[in-house]
């Protein structure tokens, strides 16, 4: 999936947990860190965001085990629940996890897949939309729709952060 299709999904997936663990949906630094865990998988390409801002890690990263390797599997899976078990669901740590793991289901969605197994080459796919297609953008379109449904997003109550301008 695009960039921009992991943070509307990593923010849609905060959305959802902390609905259901008690903590605040709109608190800018919980959105902030689920949308960088939600871009952080692709470290290990060099062209993506992540890639990117962290050049001379990504291409390390890449060159020993390419893009959708050990960033992608099972291993980081356990090493994310880990650091969220640890920290709890009230620490930055929640949104940071959730952002992550968001990332690899979105990708598993994707003919591309995840090797969640890694290091064994077999990739976990349900093949509904190549990345960067039309199909990408509306299956994100239901999925935040179906998120806004799902944690009622009643916005009229919320105390929004003051604009530094």
């Amino acid at each position: 999936m695009m960039a921009m299709s992991h943070v509307l999904i990593g923010a849609a997936s905060w959305a959802v947990f902390a609905k259901y663990s008690g903590v605040p949906i709109v608190d800018p630094q919980a959105l902030a860190a689920a949308t960088l865990g939600a871009l952080l998988p692709d470290i290990d390409h060099p062209g993506s965001w992540a890639g990117r801002k962290l050049g001379i890690i990504s291409v390390g990263i890449s060159a020993v085990v390419g893009h959708r390797g050990v960033t992608h599997s099972l291993l980081a899976v356990a090493a994310m629940l880990l650091f969220l078990a640890e920290k709890g669901a009230g620490s930055i740590a929640a949104p940071l996890a959730v952002g992550y793991l968001s990332h690899l289901a979105a990708d598993g969605l994707t003919p591309s897949g995840v090797p969640l197994l890694w290091p064994i080459k077999y990739r976990f796919s349900l093949g509904i939309c190549r990345t960067g297609s039309v199909m990408e953008m509306i299956v994100v379109g239901i999925i935040l729709l179906a998120v806004g449904w799902a944690v009622g997003m009643d916005l009229r109550g919320v105390k929004w952060p003051k604009w530094p301008f």
